[in-house]
């Protein structure tokens, strides 16, 4: 070799080397190795919040430059109306823009209807990596070919792409894939142990839920319901939608909290009449984000939703509404507060000594770094002021 081209091939490693030495090499969830920076300062998400949710905990949210979800934009406001001809109002926003409410001035990859990617708008960003979520509304996972073209289309655009998939994924309602999920996150910017143990620390909740419930007799556990009191189903004639055995809510009810699903069928968001659900004769209804938020007192005092009055649930006042989670199709870092509202709605005298309300503040400081007035706050946006009012 000539010392001119011996020269050349030194001059070309002593380039190379360093760029090898920063890339960081990162195995998705489909197994695939995927190469990104080892500092990345411009990511791109396409989910509803369980990316930045881990993201914030690690303290990487800045290096988000796009999104991919609307419900980090918009505040959500509900007018419900009282037969004593009362209006009254909730306002919430998603957690992740109460605290970045910066995610707001970035471009959005998707449409506002939730259902269009542009892959355009993410192409003209650059982004060092993707980070993709197949489960949530954003990219669901009920179509295999759909979510194949959307894989096939980022990459063709030459960007570095990084797949998790949300349980639905999987056909189970089973959540042990989020760890994996927070573990790939945080491999990306090497603080896989980290991630890790945030996950960890999410599932304890539902080991002490679980610990609590092993020996209710089975002639003992209430019939749970999540029942969606979604108006575009009642306009066209449904009183509910409900969650089949077969989804990670009915996993929720009856292998964590020890309870019974109401409803034994199959599916998720199966739209019911009255009469249907009067069969059903749950012990404990829960309301759940629907097509929008929806309080007890929808279900109290609404005009529309006398024909369920008579529900013993409704009677009892053993009406209780979840988490304020716009678009929420896959749980996301705040699904400890879903388990251990399940878990006290089913048996109140089990979980007398755990206040849900000062839970969810202790959970906002730890998981997201706040401060007690922050932590308050994001309560707040996701509607859980109730629990004070009623000792929950």
């Amino acid at each position: 070799m000539s010392l001119a081209r011996f020269s050349a091939l030194a001059l070309a490693l002593t380039l190379i080397l360093p760029l090898m030495a920063q890339a960081r090499v990162v195995t998705d969830m489909r197994g695939k190795q995927v190469s990104v920076p080892d500092k990345l300062s411009r990511v791109a998400t396409i989910d509803d919040g369980f990316v930045e949710g881990v993201m914030t905990h690690l303290g990487v949210i800045d290096t988000v430059t796009m999104i991919g979800s609307w419900s980090m934009k918009r505040d959500y406001t509900y007018d419900f109306p009282s037969e004593s001809g009362e209006t009254y109002t909730y306002r919430g926003w998603n957690t992740m823009k109460y605290l970045h409410p910066w995610l707001d001035d970035l471009p959005c990859v998707n449409s506002p209807q939730g259902n269009v990617i542009s892959y355009e708008t993410l192409a003209s960003g650059n982004p060092e990596a993707v980070i993709l979520r197949v489960g949530d509304c954003t990219v669901g996972a009920g179509n295999v070919e759909a979510v194949t073209r959307t894989i096939n289309t980022i990459e063709a655009l030459g960007l570095p792409l990084v797949v998790l998939y949300a349980p639905g994924w999987y056909k189970s309602a089973d959540l042990a894939s989020m760890r994996e999920e927070g573990r790939v996150v945080g491999a990306l910017f090497g603080m896989e142990d980290k991630a890790v143990a945030l996950m960890d620390k999410l599932a304890a909740t539902e080991k002490l839920i679980r610990e609590r419930t092993a020996d209710v007799p089975e002639a003992d556990r209430p019939r749970v319901l999540y029942m969606g009191l979604n108006p575009d189903v009642r306009r066209k004639g449904g009183a509910g939608t409900v969650h089949g055995v077969d989804t990670p809510e009915s996993y929720i009810i009856e292998t964590i909290a020890g309870a019974r699903n109401a409803f034994e069928g199959r599916g998720s968001g199966v739209p019911l009449g009255a009469e249907q659900i009067y069969a059903l004769d749950p012990d404990v209804i829960l309301l759940p984000t629907s097509n929008g938020y929806h309080p007890p007192r929808e279900l109290y005092e609404a005009p529309y939703c006398a024909n369920l009055r008579e529900l013993r649930a409704v009677k009892e006042k053993k009406v209780y509404a979840m988490p304020w989670s716009p678009m929420n199709c896959s749980r996301r870092v705040e699904y400890p507060l879903d388990m251990l509202i399940v878990a006290k709605a089913a048996y109140p005298d089990r979980f007398a000594d755990i206040s849900v309300y000062d839970f969810a503040l202790n959970f906002y400081r730890e998981v997201y770094g706040v401060d007690a007035e922050q932590a308050a706050a994001l309560r707040s946006h996701q509607l859980l002021d109730w629990m004070k009012e009623t000792g929950f």
